[in-house]
């Protein structure tokens, strides 16, 4: 079994696992902020509005001969 008698490699871990962490913070925050802070209709995404209902004077005819 190898061991890193030096500790190298978990300085190396260490050194690169602080920025990670620091993305995987702010993202985090950028998520919880996005969820909570936003508005819950989006305007971009509007939703027609119905046409109104018009009754016929009768039973529809077929379009067929």
């Amino acid at each position: 079994m190898f061991v890193d008698q030096s500790g190298l490699r978990s300085r190396q871990l260490r050194r690169l696992g602080w920025p990670v962490s620091v993305v995987g913070a702010m993202l985090a925050a950028a998520m919880g902020s996005s969820l909570i802070g936003v508005q819950s209709d989006a305007p971009a995404m509007g939703i027609p509005p119905k046409p109104s209902y018009q009754p016929t004077k009768g039973p529809l005819s077929p379009s067929w001969p």
